[in-house]
């Protein structure tokens, strides 16, 4: 049994987390943090997310037997709260690369699972997205589209440039030298380029679209996120994960064992 402990737990994506955890075999609602002074303080985890009372309240600091912290909130607060020293499961993305050393500096005396997408369906997408772009060839011009509800705040979307850097990584290429965010005025398409766009309304859980284009055809991937479950489901998977492994920065590579590993937002 892992105890876990939902950072941010007032939120959307913290509500969901703790319904999941209930809802989990193998893993405990150990308890849910909020800020100070916040009217979620001291209410029913089990009622916060709609689930009938669990026993467990909101409280503004981890409780000591949490083995496991997750956390999908900002970059500023994620930076703070590495100070507790805790095994932690990091959703959050948008983070500079300032905060990126941060994260790998404490992951020197904790696990830490980064990932841009908990999903698991993404994290497998991303090795057919690498082997796609190398087989395809310079050939295929690729343009990547994502789509997110009105009141996400980083654009483009961390699952965007994880996928978009797989898509490099196949062609032998950096990302930071091909891509081309969005486009205006007099804006002809360079050889290798990696156009990535990203549309922002509505209620608009998560969607990713590849595309592969060619003279002659067009190969199109996409993912859509459904729920917030689906990211909860494999933030749950990993936080069994860091539950017993060693101090080090880790990916959801490295809890499905797949392809080569990569943290980042």
């Amino acid at each position: 049994m892992t105890r876990v402990a939902i950072v941010g737990a007032a939120g959307r994506m913290g509500r969901e987390l703790c319904r999941a955890a209930l809802e989990t075999d193998g893993i405990e609602l150990a308890g849910g943090i909020v800020e100070p002074g916040a009217e979620e303080l001291g209410v029913d985890l089990g009622e916060l997310c709609g689930a009938g009372r669990a026993g467990v309240s909101a409280t503004e600091e981890p409780p000591e037997d949490a083995e496991v912290l997750i956390e999908f909130t900002s970059p500023e607060a994620t930076v703070a709260h590495l100070s507790y020293g805790r095994p932690h499961v990091i959703g959050t993305t948008g983070l500079s690369e300032e905060q990126l050393a941060w994260v790998a500096e404490a992951a020197k005396s904790a696990p830490i699972m980064l990932a841009p997408n908990m999903s698991v369906g993404v994290n497998l997408l991303r090795e057919v997205v690498r082997e796609l772009s190398g087989k395809l060839g310079s050939g295929y011009d690729i343009e990547v589209v994502e789509a997110h509800h009105r009141n996400k705040q980083d654009a483009p979307s961390g699952t965007a440039l994880f996928l978009a850097r797989a898509a490099a990584e196949g062609r032998r290429q950096d990302l930071d030298e091909v891509a081309t965010y969005g486009r205006e005025g007099v804006a002809p398409r360079e050889e290798g380029e990696i156009g990535i766009h990203a549309l922002r309304g509505g209620a608009v859980v998560g969607e990713h679209r590849l595309v592969f284009y060619s003279g002659g055809e067009e190969i199109e991937v996409i993912h859509r996120a459904l729920s917030r479950r689906t990211f909860a489901d494999g933030a749950l998977r990993a936080a069994k994960f860091v539950a017993t492994a060693e101090p080090g920065l880790y990916s959801m590579q490295d809890v499905l064992e797949i392809g080569g590993s990569e943290t980042g937002d």
